[in-house]
């Protein structure tokens, strides 16, 4: 899966959540600043998992605080996993 993908299906969850539109989330900007509280951020976790199929820490958003931080974790788990069934 490539990084625009994962970031795209990111912004979309968590604009969702937010309840705000997509086109006026900054991926640079912290969860924090954007008012993502804990509940939230398990709810993130949740949908990323259910998502993309993987299984992942619910503290995903604290330790990668950003849009963009937080796709570039999952395009190394996602890819990560993508090659190691390869090898099999």
């Amino acid at each position: 899966m490539h990084i625009d993908e994962i970031t795209f299906a990111v912004t979309e969850t968590l604009a969702s959540l937010l309840e705000v539109d997509f086109g006026s989330l900054d991926i640079e900007r912290s969860f924090h600043e954007m008012g993502v509280d804990s509940v939230l951020i398990v709810g993130l976790s949740a949908e990323f998992e259910d998502r993309f199929g993987i299984s992942l820490d619910p503290e995903l958003a604290y330790l990668h605080d950003t849009v963009s931080k937080v796709s570039q974790h999952l395009y190394g788990v996602i890819n990560q996993g993508a090659l190691g069934a390869l090898g099999r």
